[in-house]
């Protein structure tokens, strides 16, 4: 039976500096057009964000901005408060709307945060593209004038002598792995930039835009389809198989509304993640397969430092942690 690898991109297999600097920026920008300044979102805001599940910047730039507004500073506790208590099996934006609904009593900054309506969504687009294929894509104005973070600030994580360890891991026919992210893909480059810069953009991938796709081809709305949803590991885990993306995501769909294994093999998957929602869809990728029948393991890795606050979250998932992917794919690969 086959064993398959499924990874989480950011903070797995590079370090998404990129990300955390537009986030940072994009915040702080936000604030000055609000009428604040000097305003950061630190770091450790934004490892809580993360391990609560939050962990897409257009969410969290706009909650941040949402409590400014509120309370005139960036008190996010009883935020975070309000996150935690709502199951994490919950779209984390659905949760998000819940919370700044409950606290503020107007959630529109999240319900516009992935769309060109939100002052921070443009932003943060036009930082980690750069200004030129900003207006590439989006067809609109540039108002920053920058590079690409994410070409310019994310690193590998994953050591060369690790890659071609897993490389070589892959060769066997029984083996398999996928690269399952939030990060946008297909027709945005966000996605396409991490695989090219751990060199590992021979995996197959499902982002964001995939499970878009899906969701406009069987009906719903693409946050419902994402991780936590095993919608969103299913269709990885079947990519990871050969079969094409287009076939993994409606064979995901298919598979969570009634349909057989047929002739999916699997006895083991590893997940390596540093957020809950990975973890969370992985394993109930592994309750829906066992369900019908295929009596697959899952075993959980997360990846954060050790004593943090998402080592917390990623071991309440059942996670075994690890500071760092080079040590954790080791006892995988050996």
């Amino acid at each position: 039976m086959k064993r398959i690898i499924i990874f989480d991109m950011d903070g797995v297999l590079l370090a998404p500096r990129g990300y955390h600097l537009a986030l940072q920026e994009t915040v702080r920008l936000g604030a000055e057009a609000l009428g604040y300044a000097n305003i950061t979102l630190t770091y450790e805001q934004i490892a809580q964000f993360e391990g609560l599940g939050i962990s897409s910047e257009w969410h969290s730039s706009a909650a941040a901005l949402s409590m400014l507004t509120f309370g005139g500073t960036l008190s996010l506790g009883r935020l975070f408060g309000l996150l935690k208590r709502e199951p994490a099996q919950i779209p984390a934006r659905i949760r998000l709307e819940r919370a700044i609904e409950a606290i503020t009593g107007d959630a529109t900054r999240i319900r516009e945060s992935e769309t060109l309506a939100s002052p921070s969504y443009k932003i943060f687009q036009e930082l980690i593209l750069g200004s030129a294929d900003f207006e590439r894509i989006y067809r609109i104005k540039s108002s920053l004038n920058v590079a690409s973070y994410l070409l310019q600030f994310d690193q590998p994580l994953l050591k060369t002598s690790t890659r071609e360890r897993l490389l070589a891991w892959l060769e066997h026919p029984e083996h398999g792995c996928a690269v399952m992210t939030n990060r946008p893909s297909s027709e945005m480059p966000d996605a396409g930039y991490g695989l090219r810069l751990v060199d590992l953009d021979v995996l197959p991938l499902v982002g964001n835009n995939d499970m878009r796709w899906l969701a406009g081809q069987v009906g719903g709305e693409t946050a419902h389809f994402l991780k936590p949803n095993a919608a969103h590991a299913l269709a990885a885990l079947l990519a990871s198989t050969g079969r094409g993306l287009p076939e993994s995501l409606l064979g995901a769909h298919g598979l969570l509304n009634g349909a057989d294994v047929d002739d999916l093999d699997v006895g083991e998957i590893v997940v390596f993640e540093d957020t809950p929602a990975g973890l969370i869809s992985v394993g109930a990728t592994g309750d829906v397969l066992r369900a019908k029948g295929l009596p697959v393991a899952v075993k959980k890795i997360g990846i954060a430092p050790s004593g943090g606050v998402k080592a917390e979250f990623l071991r309440a998932q059942g996670a075994e942690v690890f500071d760092e992917i080079n040590a954790a794919l080791d006892t995988v690969l050996s």
